[in-house]
């Protein structure tokens, strides 16, 4: 068991200290404080699930790289990374999405420029390519904060 109620929340704050926080269904969930200073439940990818999303779409994109042509795959790159971003598309978990979509694209380069003995992107020309056929972004987050 947990001590994780508001009260308990504002004891620790007032002591000094840290609320404690858990993993559940891939968020950490911790107390912060909301911009008007009250205790609010905040919620952000847990590091585990960061990591292990990170490492599948790495393994995925080493096994992927010479199977398919280079629109094929950026489509197929656009699929997860909107499905992660619909699922952790929520308050508070921002800057966690574009730590995310940042650590992608740089695998994606990691692994275009492994497909043959020849560097297929510099950085420069893998942004252009990125201007010109976009990945999807985090968009809007969704609330998880009940209105009172």
């Amino acid at each position: 068991m947990l001590e994780f109620g508001k009260r308990r929340t504002w004891q620790v704050f007032r002591e000094g200290g840290s609320p404690p926080t858990f993993d559940f269904l891939g968020f950490t969930h911790y107390w912060g404080r909301s911009r008007n200073g009250k205790a609010r439940l905040k919620r952000k990818t847990s590091k585990k699930r960061f990591r292990r999303v990170l490492v599948s779409i790495n393994q995925w994109l080493r096994q992927e790289r010479n199977a398919h042509k280079l629109p094929e795959l950026w489509q197929a790159l656009g699929r997860k990374l909107r499905g992660h971003f619909n699922y952790f598309g929520v308050t508070d978990n921002g800057q966690a999405l574009y730590r995310f979509e940042r650590a992608v694209r740089r695998l994606l380069l990691k692994w275009l420029n492994r497909r043959s003995q020849r560097r297929s992107f510099t950085w420069e020309s893998f942004e252009r390519y990125h201007a010109r056929y976009p990945l999807p972004k985090p968009g809007r987050l969704v609330s998880l904060n009940p209105i009172w």
